[in-house]
């Protein structure tokens, strides 16, 4: 039975295999200086409508974050960020290991607001300099929780942000899920035109690995982090020797020609579909008498169950769980399914049908 325990469980899309075999014999510098990641990079300068963006290639999620927030900050400074965020919970303290002290909100569901970042600002800038400085916003959009941005929401904390002279940056790792959710108004072009610096995640959509981080020169902050990253990628380990595979994956990912007939490029259209098998999903465990955790259209989708139904998801579908406050008292745990580029409407069904059997 198909298995719903995240993104990355399968290799690589199709579209993205054939490039990798198609170019295999070629032989092309090292390190990312390479006419494939140069195009890969020209293609999302074209896709986010910023022809003056710096693109580095990196080969995972957590070093993104690392270097970007490492790049956008001095080492007394650090980012606002929810108390549910990916570096706070899921990245042992690689953030700090870089001398970067996180500042987090109490926001719930990693859904950061301007309100408790203003908390969190007032509260690290009340005593000078005894304190960690703030100097950037952290959010990831789609959060921990599966939650999409909304262009208001979006545009509210880079006005605060803006208010604060502090930088702006999204992490992308579900970027694709995010921008393609059903219902949503927020776009790329609109995020790069207002964000500092930004991940559009591969290895969670359909590439074998990779990352590519996106900075503005547009602030005195982005112009000085484009500096840094080179030295910091390479200080982290994560200058790829064979970094021109990752642009062979993004130069697929992103190709106009290789766009559906709804003119989604591949990188789209691999999310696109996720989306709506997730939902497909949703809907079918809601049937069946399961309780949303949090109701989103992206790719995660989170329900109760019960300790005996939680652990037959896990052991079945493949589902992870997550601890949680059962507001009913009843003891029930949430349940978190994936759907990937290579969910199938038939994988959803089938899963469904099992889920009911738990009821």
């Amino acid at each position: 039975m198909h298995r719903f325990t995240n993104d990355y469980s399968e290799g690589a899309a199709p579209e993205i295999l054939e490039a990798l075999i198609r170019t295999n014999d070629e032989q092309t510098p090292g390190y990312g200086d390479d006419a494939h990641c140069a195009h890969a990079a020209d293609l999302i300068r074209a896709a986010t409508k910023q022809p003056d963006a710096y693109v580095r290639f990196v080969p995972g999620g957590t070093v993104a974050n690392m270097l970007a927030i490492s790049a956008l900050t001095e080492d007394f400074e650090g980012p606002i960020c929810a108390a549910d965020a990916h570096p706070t919970i899921h990245e042992t303290g690689a953030i700090e290991a870089c001398g970067r002290r996180l500042l987090a909100t109490d926001d719930p569901f990693g859904i950061l607001t301007p309100d408790a970042a203003e908390l969190t600002y007032q509260h690290m800038t009340a005593t000078g300099c005894h304190t960690t400085r703030p100097a950037m916003i952290y959010f990831s959009n789609t959060t921990e929780y599966g939650h999409v941005y909304t262009r208001a929401e979006f545009d509210a904390l880079c006005d605060w942000a803006a208010s604060h002279e502090l930088a702006v940056y999204v992490d992308g790792a579900r970027m694709a899920s995010a921008m393609t959710a059903a219902g949503g108004d927020l776009d790329i072009e609109h995020i790069a035109a207002r964000a500092d610096a930004f991940t559009l995640g591969g290895t969670k959509n359909g590439m074998l690995f990779g990352e590519a981080l996106v900075v503005s020169p547009r602030s005195a902050r982005g112009m000085r982090a484009i500096d840094r990253i080179p030295y910091l990628t390479k200080r982290a380990g994560a200058m790829t020797a064979k970094g021109r595979l990752m642009g062979v994956m993004y130069e697929a990912a992103f190709d106009p020609a290789k766009a559906n007939e709804a003119g989604d490029v591949p990188y789209w259209a691999y999310a696109r579909r996720a989306n709506a098998c997730a939902v497909r999903l949703a809907e079918g465990l809601a049937r069946a008498g399961f309780e949303p955790y949090i109701n989103t259209n992206g790719n995660q989708q989170f329900f109760w169950a019960t300790p005996a139904q939680a652990e037959a998801l896990v052991d079945t579908l493949g589902c992870e769980t997550m601890i949680a406050e059962d507001p009913t008292g009843a003891g029930r745990v949430v349940v978190r399914f994936v759907t990937s580029w290579a969910t199938t409407e038939g994988h959803v069904d089938e899963a469904v049908a099992y889920a009911q059997t738990l009821v």
